[in-house]
């Protein structure tokens, strides 16, 4: 519903108040009243731009229509929720400030800085799964079995590992329907 709408479903519904026999003029009291407020806030409201239909002299009062009152109020309430360009470029550069100032301390990351970090992290995985992991693997080994293991074989299941591990999609069925992996490492070199 549109303000337009709001306002003659209002003055309608006064319309049918008028019907009933009520006055289409009321003083400031009576309007008070209707409308749950003080007099006080009635005086602010006109000294606001509140119509009101009839200027008395200090004893007589004013007296006001209660259907232009309520559409200036509804005008007034609607207007307000409404954001003016300035309102909402001050907005936008708060936000914007905002989110400079969670940057800094580190609470907000950007999807790039995050990028950069996990590729940094897989970077630094792989080189040790290829460089150190086998060889300090193969040494454990040979220390516990007393024979020497092959640091080769090793090193080309890392790499099977890791190729496998490159061309992961999440979208992907991997797993056949013995629960294994469909994934086959390279063949074993002939020694």
């Amino acid at each position: 519903m549109d303000v337009r709408e709001l306002i003659a479903a209002c003055q309608q519904g006064l319309s049918a108040w008028r019907d009933e026999g009520e006055p289409a003029l009321i003083n400031k009291g009576q309007l008070a009243q209707m409308l749950g407020v003080s007099e006080r806030s009635l005086t602010d409201w006109q000294s606001k731009g509140m119509p009101a239909e009839k200027l008395g002299a200090v004893r007589t009062g004013n007296e006001y229509s209660l259907t232009a009152v309520i559409e200036w109020l509804l005008t007034r309430a609607i207007s307000a929720g409404m954001e003016s360009a300035k309102d909402r470029l001050d907005r936008l550069r708060g936000d914007q400030l905002e989110r400079e100032m969670l940057k800094e301390d580190g609470v907000l990351v950007s999807p790039d800085d995050l990028d950069a970090e996990y590729a940094a992290m897989v970077d630094a995985a792989r080189a040790e799964l290829l460089f150190n992991m086998p060889d300090a693997l193969a040494a454990e080994l040979t220390a516990i079995l007393g024979e020497e293991v092959d640091v080769s074989i090793i090193r080309r299941h890392v790499d099977g590992a890791l190729t496998t591990l490159s061309h992961y999609d999440p979208s992907d069925d991997t797993e056949g329907d013995d629960g294994e992996s469909d994934a086959e490492l390279p063949e074993e070199a002939e020694a």
